[in-house]
């Protein structure tokens, strides 16, 4: 016997050749998504300063995504290629740690350039492609230390924070458009940027996690994918915490 999918599935399932754009595809959350939504049949883009392959990508651009001029151009130049753009995931983003009193500006830029200034220059160029496409959806990537104190990491702290602002007042701004403006905000996920943290200590955050691991980059994609489609077509400006109970919203 044969079950024919509902309605529901086959929306949830296929993205319907929908042309979408990752910022930050080269990562490791950003190449699990490429990869998820390529298999649901999304035509996928990818930006990232990284060159690099990533699997699923119909196209890959080398785009700095703190530089407006280059995020105008990569974005409109994916566009043309990619058919249009309806579905955008920011996903760019770099850690450091410091103590207020050694935390020099110019990494206090950078760090908030790579997340916030990044996200807003992408909203910014994408936004007229979206609204041509007739509506889409946006997902942006937070973190769990927006919500928590961040001892030694005010910066990106602070650089997420920002993000979920930015997030709130897009979705205000452009609901009228059709556009949707989510985000999500992992916890520790087992990536090359834990790496840039040397006193990461695994099993003692893992400790404090209430399921008791550190996430895996497939643990993002579900919800991502559940944002982007239109089994979330009634909800904008949200946050999902995507961080193994860590933070509670």
């Amino acid at each position: 016997m044969v079950v024919a999918k509902s309605e529901t599935t086959a929306r949830w399932s296929g993205f319907d050749r929908r042309p979408a754009l990752i910022a930050g595809g080269a990562g490791g959350i950003g190449r699990a998504l490429t990869s998820a939504l390529a298999e649901r049949g999304a035509r996928v883009g990818v930006l990232d300063l990284a060159d690099a392959d990533v699997g699923g990508a119909e196209l890959m651009l080398r785009c700095d995504l703190t530089d407006p001029d280059d995020v105008a151009a990569a974005v409109a130049l994916a566009t043309e290629r990619l058919g249009g753009l309806s579905l955008l995931v920011c996903a760019s983003g770099v850690v450091s740690e410091a103590p207020l009193e050694e935390l020099a500006l110019e990494e206090w830029r950078r760090i908030v350039d790579a997340s916030l200034t990044a996200t807003f220059l992408l909203l910014k160029a994408a936004v007229p492609r979206l609204r041509a496409a007739g509506g889409g959806s946006v997902c942006a990537f937070s973190s769990g230390w927006a919500r928590r104190p961040y001892a030694l990491g005010a910066h990106y702290a602070a650089a997420k924070a920002g993000v979920e602002a930015l997030v709130r007042s897009a979705a205000a701004e452009l609901g009228d458009d059709g556009i949707r403006v989510n985000a999500v905000a992992p916890g520790p996920i087992r990536t090359p940027m834990l790496d840039d943290l040397p006193d990461f200590d695994e099993a003692a955050r893992a400790e404090v996690i209430p399921l008791r691991r550190i996430g895996e980059p497939g643990d993002v994609v579900g919800p991502v994918l559940f944002l982007l489609s239109d089994e979330s077509r009634y909800l904008t400006g949200q946050v999902l915490e995507v961080s193994g109970g860590l933070v509670m919203a």
